[in-house]
């Protein structure tokens, strides 16, 4: 897989970068971060070329990250005639308050193109939700640009894999941490108002 990505990136040069990025924004299974990682390795990118393809790099996958956007915005009502609008209503209004960052938090991780159907159907304003994922991708660009530019492409890809599994468990861990707290706040709500 790696040796047909270093082929791929010689083949296409600057527009594989572009290519790959709009193609992991618009949701479709694809190795984005390691064509990144590997595109930085290859080219031996000045500091300034670093900052000047990640921030185009970026924008470019803030774009493409409006077809899955677009999506979820258009199949709310669909949603909701099939689920429980209550809930529904409830993870809009948990994101709202909560979770409109996690767009931004959200993108160097695996999850981080889901969090665009999600922002869709909670109806996230499209300058809002633009913003917070150029935010987001742009400093993970840039860092696996520069990372690929200056080290070894192995060590490097080690890195990335265990930075994803870290910041996994971290979320995994602070879901249970919350769903605990809920628990307990939920009980102890309930033995306030039971009557004596």
């Amino acid at each position: 897989m790696l040796q047909y990505i270093i082929e791929v990136i010689n083949e296409l040069g600057f527009w594989g970068l572009f290519i790959s990025l709009a193609t992991e924004a618009s949701s479709v299974p694809f190795p984005g971060g390691l064509v990144t990682l590997t595109f930085g390795y290859l080219l031996k990118l000045t500091f300034l070329e670093v900052l000047l393809y990640g921030f185009i790099g970026s924008a470019i996958y803030s774009v493409f990250s409006l077809i899955p956007y677009s999506i979820g915005y258009k199949l709310e009502d669909k949603l909701k005639q099939k689920m429980n609008k209550k809930k529904i209503e409830k993870v809009q209004i948990w994101f709202k308050k909560f979770g409109v960052w996690t767009i931004a938090f959200a993108r160097p991780l695996g999850i981080g193109n889901y969090i665009s159907y999600i922002a869709g159907i909670s109806k996230v304003g499209v300058w809002k939700f633009q913003s917070l994922t150029l935010l987001g991708i742009l400093p993970w660009t840039i860092g696996m640009l520069w990372l690929g530019s200056v080290g070894n492409l192995k060590s490097v890809k080690k890195f990335m894999e265990e930075f994803q599994l870290y910041i996994f468990l971290i979320l995994i861990i602070a879901g249970v941490v919350y769903l605990f707290y809920r628990r307990h706040k939920k009980r102890a709500s309930y033995y306030r108002t039971e009557p004596t």
